[in-house]
């Protein structure tokens, strides 16, 4: 038994917390980029009435919903891949591509499963960093692309930082990966937020993965609901992948059913309101901030900081720390929402500014 141990000591390198015992329920939560407006109670009233025995007794039947998303993003469903959120699709890309010791590159800082995920697969990571203006060090990701490089990993727009490469940029990256048979992985999980999208080069790149998630523009994290993108060639390759059903039958209904009234459109507009509400405070109160591409902004509160966050927790608001690179330590990220929480939100801050 002690040599099956000594042979997967190797995961002891392998960091993971386990969630809060305290509930976040009770707070306003602008610490993990979710929904942040409550949905509406007589669509909830009128989602119960569609839940049949069926929906906990059957398998799900998720051919529905694979229509739904093919009508949506226009592509031909044979294109999709559902999955459990757009970090097992991240995951599924990693079980087909990644084998122990292949070279990936990634951004750093970025969506957090990717590092895990470098780290299970035990790849070699080659990490692409930001400067202190939170520009991405392009030149450099694209040097790294060789043929020794099997996959290369982006989040567009990224997070923590908020920010996003351009689609002529992308082009950049998916032409020379394509030359040395390098497969890239470009995440969208704050399409919404940001309308720039790589899915119309699916056609015209065989070696691009786009994925995504019901879990931001949406704002349905806690269903688990995401997908993948790809030339029908590769996504039938990671179709096999999937597990025996790809995401259980309650969590279909529900993205079926925000997918039938567009429900995404309205909480992005809501967003966007409450976005412009906020900035236009900020900049009345004389605060430097960091706009982005995502559903979060930055905010810098100096010397007042570590103040500001115990101010927010004070008030029942949950908040998080910055872009993640250097010289961004006095920043928080907020995750923005509607008007009527932005309200809350500045009213903490005004709090906080006559500390």
């Amino acid at each position: 038994m002690k040599s099956v141990y000594k042979s997967i000591n190797w995961i002891k390198n392998i960091y993971r917390i386990r969630g809060p015992a305290k509930t976040r329920f009770d707070y306003l939560r602008l610490d993990k980029n979710e929904r942040v407006s409550n949905i509406r109670t007589s669509f909830l009233k009128n989602l119960l009435k569609k839940i049949r025995t069926e929906h906990l007794t059957a398998y799900p039947e998720t051919e529905k919903l694979y229509d739904l998303i093919s009508r949506k993003i226009k592509v031909n469903k044979k294109s999709i891949v559902v999955t459990a959120g757009s970090d097992t699709a991240i995951r599924t890309c990693f079980d087909l591509f990644v084998k122990p010791k292949d070279k990936i590159v990634t951004i750093s800082p970025t969506f957090a499963m990717v590092d895990i995920y470098a780290k299970l697969y035990r790849a070699k990571q080659i990490k692409i960093k930001y400067d202190s203006k939170l520009n991405l060090d392009f030149k450099k990701l694209l040097n790294c692309i060789n043929r020794k490089v099997r996959l290369v990993v982006i989040a567009n727009p990224n997070s923590p930082t908020g920010t996003l490469l351009g689609k002529d940029e992308i082009v950049k990256v998916l032409k020379k990966a394509m030359k040395r048979s390098t497969l890239v992985l470009i995440d969208e999980a704050y399409f919404g937020f940001s309308k720039d999208s790589c899915l119309s080069l699916i056609k015209k790149f065989p070696n691009l993965i786009v994925t995504r998630t019901f879990s931001k523009s949406f704002g349905l994290a806690g269903c688990r609901v995401g997908y993948i993108v790809s030339n029908q060639n590769l996504a039938d390759k990671l179709f096999r992948f999937k597990p025996m059903y790809e995401i259980n039958s309650i969590a279909i209904l529900i993205a079926t059913e925000f997918l039938k009234k567009k429900m995404d459109l309205k909480y992005i507009n809501q967003t966007k309101e409450g976005k412009n509400y906020l900035i236009a405070h900020l900049d009345k109160m004389n605060f430097d901030y960091i706009d982005t591409a995502a559903n979060f902004i930055h905010i810098n509160f100096r010397n007042k900081r570590n103040t500001a966050e115990k101010t927010f927790f004070k008030n029942k608001v949950l908040v998080k720390g910055g872009p993640g690179v250097k010289g961004y330590e006095n920043f928080l990220r907020i995750t923005l929402g509607p008007k009527k929480d932005m309200e809350k939100v500045v009213f903490v801050i005004k709090k906080i500014k006559n500390l």
